[in-house]
């Protein structure tokens, strides 16, 4: 039986009353429901300020994709033993790891990351990718076996940042050219490089540039902190001295107490006498701040950690007062010897977003994606050569621009780190001899020696050798 016509629309009225005061009770929870249905993806990496400015622009690009990312941030060293130990242990909780190129044969090795060219399966992934837009001589660090473990974010070839304005100094110049019988000059050779951290290292008192100086100067400013710091540094001028890194991949034997490695270590000990006391407690960042005080004449480190501090008015008072420069040589056959050096995104192996994971990745590394992570962080040193070659960045972002071009067009002696697994472990082995050796409680001999022992007991037990 119908209803009389005026009682059906005080029904339908009520209906439709009611079902708007549900719609409104409901508001938050269709609000929450759409933040939930946001897909979060997991980042675990270092609370560097490049993965930072990664992060903020991740989840721009990300909010209209609906995905966020959500980091997680340890100490840098630690980033790889976890990743190592949850992908071991089945723990599903990541989505990306940072990737430090030193690290892509250990973890590729224990499956704990996806290589970016499983995802690569059709000519728009690809594009996404955009592999042949990568700047090789940075980029070969993240690939192994053919593949590329990590989508390249950031490039860090090392370099010398010099004080201008001491090299040009008459003052100095004049008593340099006196005490070794040469033009001061910014050092080309290593014996050079000794004779100029030498000379500039002054006591507080002393007289720099006709100004008596209120604080100790160092002639060189190297990190040297245990953990890797010291290694990257050291590693340069191992390669310039004609040197394996710790082992002949060809014959797989040890190399650490080679001729030429004793030679690099006993140099790297001499030139330790013109640093500042303490540096065995340096990172890049705190290296690089010595420098910035005005009390440095030559750094030699990573170009981003220099270019993060350095020309910052903020933090630095030597602005204006820098230029960028290879690394010295010492071989001839191997001019301004360089390891390669770079860090990527990786997507984790146990990762349950996968598509999610990769759809953003290369959204945030592409060209137009990598230049937004430049504006929050400036002295990013892109992989891409879109970038590098952008007018844009050249303009605002000359200091990156002219320091990449100088390495690049320089074409630097470049190897790269082999693909060991067991490679962070080996490192760690050398870096203790070498700190201890720098610290005198062991001569370079002894500590090679030992660590000698030590890397070839860790190749017997793998199998590489008998």
């Amino acid at each position: 039986m119908l209803q009389p016509r005026s009682d059906r629309h005080r029904a339908a009225a009520g209906v439709v009353t009611a079902l708007l005061l549900l719609l409104v009770g409901l508001s938050p929870l269709s609000q929450s429901s759409h933040a939930q249905g946001m897909t979060t993806l997991t980042f675990l990496g270092p609370d560097f300020d490049e993965w930072v400015a990664f992060v903020k622009v991740a989840n721009q690009i990300g909010k209209p994709m609906g995905i966020q990312v959500k980091p997680d941030y340890l100490p840098w060293d630690d980033v790889f033993q976890k990743a190592l130990i949850d992908s071991k242990s089945g723990v599903r909780t990541w989505d990306y790891v940072y990737v430090y190129n030193t690290w892509v044969p250990g973890l590729s090795a224990a499956k704990a990351i996806l290589p970016i060219n499983d995802f690569m399966t059709s000519p728009a992934a690809t594009s996404a990718v955009q592999p042949n837009d990568f700047i090789t001589l940075t980029t070969a660090g993240l690939e192994l076996n053919g593949k590329l473990w990590a989508m390249p974010m950031l490039a860090a070839p090392y370099m010398m940042a010099y004080r201008t304005d001491l090299f040009a100094n008459p003052i100095e110049k004049k008593a340099f050219q006196a005490k070794y019988g040469y033009p001061l000059a910014l050092p080309q050779t290593y014996k050079q490089l000794m004779d100029v951290a030498q000379f500039f290292t002054r006591k507080a008192g002393e007289k720099l540039m006709g100004k008596t100086l209120d604080q100790d100067f160092y002639g060189v400013v190297l990190a040297n902190k245990s953990g890797g710091f010291l290694f990257h540094r050291y590693e340069h001028i191992l390669v310039a001295y004609g040197a394996n890194l710790i082992y002949d991949p060809k014959t797989m034997q040890p190399t650490v107490n080679s001729p030429q490695g004793i030679a690099a270590a006993k140099y790297y000990v001499a030139l330790h006498k013109y640093m500042e006391p303490g540096s065995e407690s340096l990172t890049g960042g705190g290296a690089e701040r010595i420098m910035a005080s005005g009390r440095g004449a030559i750094a030699m480190d990573a170009l981003d950690n220099m270019l993060s501090v350095l020309p910052v008015a903020k933090l630095s008072k030597v602005v204006g007062k820098i230029n960028y420069a290879l690394l010295p040589t010492q071989l001839a056959s191997r001019p301004h010897a360089n390891v390669g050096d770079a860090n990527g995104l990786a997507i984790y192996a146990l990762t349950q977003h996968r598509d999610a994971a990769f759809k953003l990745a290369t959204a945030v590394l592409n060209t137009q994606g990598t230049k937004q992570v430049m504006k929050e962080y400036p002295a990013l040193v892109p992989m891409r050569a879109s970038v590098i070659h952008d007018p844009e960045v050249r303009t605002n972002y000359a200091p990156v621009f002219n320091a990449m071009s100088t390495f690049l067009n320089g074409k630097p002696y470049t190897v790269f780190i082999p693909p060991l697994k067991e490679w962070v472990q080996a490192q760690d082995i050398y870096e203790q001899a070498m700190s201890a050796a720098m610290s005198g409680q062991q001569s370079v001999e002894d500590a090679l020696n030992g660590a000698q022992a030590k890397v070839v007991a860790l190749f017997k037990r793998q199998g590489y050798i008998k």
